[in-house]
């Protein structure tokens, strides 16, 4: 007996789907120190086949384009996505509450576009 492809697999593991899925990457080197260089992994979910760089931040002769705060940096094509921002080991973070309580509200709410997502907390020598 063939039980066949799980249709559903690709919304219900997001370790599977940012494996096999369409994905941009875009590094970006903070002007805090305390950040440093982050990346953010764009993550094209079930039948999104597209995740489009804004051709405004590609690298021309290997020079650094400034991304802005609020700035598009990017599209997905046909729905569904997911996305999540890396930062090195030694970055500390404070999230946001609205963030917190969107892991434990059995109702969570939307977090407005260009919203605060976290602080980084600098340790006072």
């Amino acid at each position: 007996l063939n039980a066949g492809e799980d249709a559903a697999s690709p919304d219900k593991s997001q370790g599977y789907i940012c494996q096999v899925a369409a994905r941009s990457v875009i590094f970006i080197e903070a002007d805090n120190p305390a950040i440093g260089l982050m990346c953010f992994v764009a993550v094209g979910m079930s039948e999104v086949s597209t995740c489009e760089i804004n051709p405004d931040l590609i690298p021309v002769d290997n020079v650094p384009k400034r991304v802005k705060k609020g700035q598009e940096i990017g599209m997905f094509h046909f729905g569904g996505s997911t996305h999540c921002l890396i930062f090195r080991p030694e970055v500390n973070l404070e999230f946001d509450q609205t963030v917190l309580d969107a892991f434990t509200d059995p109702d969570p709410k939307n977090i407005k576009l260009n919203a605060k997502l976290a602080t980084v907390v600098t340790k006072s020598k």
